[in-house]
């Protein structure tokens, strides 16, 4: 099934969205309780909030929108202190597997010490020979312990009237159960409140689309094609899923920097010029320029791989690293993250010789700086020679106001001296 199939079939979305670098967590914590009628849970940086369906217009003109009353107050207090104990007590289904998974067996710990998972694409290649032999029913098909298939939707229950939505510090925001434009209004709703520092463009933002279902019926819980068959309507485990894939959608943002940066004109220029004329013909405010974005690039691919270690959360809740492990596999978080490492060194490679750049273009110019000094210190010396010369053959050329008295020896001296004495 397409994601438009799944979604005409009434599947639920599930879909994360990367619009900042950072949100105020507790100024989101406060406007969600005040504005949107929600009791915020906050687990480290990621904050939890169950929204009651059907969703109500806002108080005011700074909400869209808000989630609608339980139908009483003991059954939010039922609701709030089934989530409580839920987390003392961890959480106690099973993990995302393969058929492989039942011969799992649990550690000194009592949990699963391996939990076999398959990457996206052989989810993709399994998904389609499942959905071959539904259509082809005279096909032979495979064992049912093996075979991949799409569940209905579940029957509308008294949990289903709940809508889950989970913000991370980081500027990721990942839905359960809400429509698109239920999500836009949230997403409006926060930003409106001042709550979302150094926003992303719109149209630069990263989305992450996904559909998943209930079904109580099945051995494990599934992932195939971006759809998520879970056995469990336990929050812990929406939690867990929702911190792999805001992972996954916070590094497709900084993955479709990496490739805007270095694909970019200016910097595909720096092979081409060095292999044509063995020098870069930057200007140095050009240079300049590019070495900000490369630095900036630089900067979020170290950022992001600090984002993307395990979180806080997963090392106190041992119970749902698995969970975590599964769709962070599945979402190949570890092979992107290599790619971007590559990358990085691209940028490095590039902020080398735009460097090198740099230094020859300033010792050229403080060379022809010298140069020109020694130059102007010749031109004034050579000035000054000519001048003398000029100034002596002028004298020579002036004719004398005053006759010059011829000269006299010593002993004409001393003569004339003895006479002035003697008389």
């Amino acid at each position: 099934m397409s994601k438009e199939q799944r979604h005409r079939a009434g599947y639920k979305r599930l879909t994360a969205y990367c619009v900042a670098e950072i949100f105020n967590m507790k100024l989101l914590a406060s406007y969600l309780k005040r504005e949107h009628n929600v009791s915020p849970r906050i687990f480290d940086e990621a904050m939890y909030a169950m929204y009651h369906l059907p969703l109500l217009p806002g108080y005011g003109p700074n909400s869209n929108i808000r989630s609608s009353a339980f139908a009483s107050s003991d059954a939010s207090m039922n609701m709030m202190t089934r989530l409580s104990e839920a987390e003392e007590n961890g959480y106690q289904g099973t993990y995302f597997t393969n058929d492989t998974a039942h011969s799992s067996s649990p550690n000194h710990d009592g949990y699963i010490s391996s939990s076999p998972v398959m990457t996206r694409g052989a989810y993709e290649v399994e998904a389609s020979e499942a959905e071959r032999t539904t259509i082809h029913s005279d096909t032979e098909r495979e064992p049912e312990s093996s075979e991949i298939r799409l569940t209905k939707p579940p029957m509308q229950t008294n949990v289903e009237d709940v809508a889950e939505v989970v913000f991370f510090e980081y500027g990721v925001v990942v839905f359960f159960g809400l429509e698109e434009g239920q999500e836009r209004s949230i997403l409006e709703d926060i930003e409106n409140a001042k709550i979302i520092t150094r926003k992303i463009a719109e149209d630069n933002w990263e989305i992450e689309e996904c559909h998943f279902a209930h079904d109580p019926h099945i051995a494990y819980p599934r992932i195939y094609n971006d759809f998520f068959t879970l056995r469990s309507r336990s929050h812990l485990l929406k939690l867990s899923i929702a911190h792999a894939l805001a992972q996954s959608t916070l590094l497709a943002h900084y993955e479709t920097n990496a490739q805007r940066v270095l694909s970019s004109p200016s910097t595909l220029s720096i092979p081409k010029q060095l292999a044509e004329s063995g020098a870069l013909q930057l200007r140095r405010n050009e240079a300049l320029k590019l070495t900000g974005r490369l630095f900036k690039l630089r900067r979020d691919i170290n950022l992001v791989s600090n984002v993307l270690d395990v979180p806080e959360l997963f090392w106190d809740e041992a119970s749902l690293k698995e969970l975590y492990d599964a769709v962070r596999e599945y979402t190949e978080i570890k092979g992107r993250v290599q790619v971007l490492n590559e990358k990085l060194g691209i940028a490095s490679d590039f902020l080398d010789a735009i460097h090198e750049h740099l230094n020859n273009s300033a010792m050229e110019r403080i060379t022809w700086i010298v140069i020109w000094l020694i130059v102007v210190a010749i031109v004034v010396d050579l000035g000054e020679v000519v001048a003398r010369l000029i100034f002596h053959a002028a004298l020579d050329n002036t004719p004398t106001l005053f006759k010059v008295a011829p000269s006299i020896s010593k002993e004409e001296v001393l003569y004339t001296l003895d006479r002035m004495a003697s008389s």
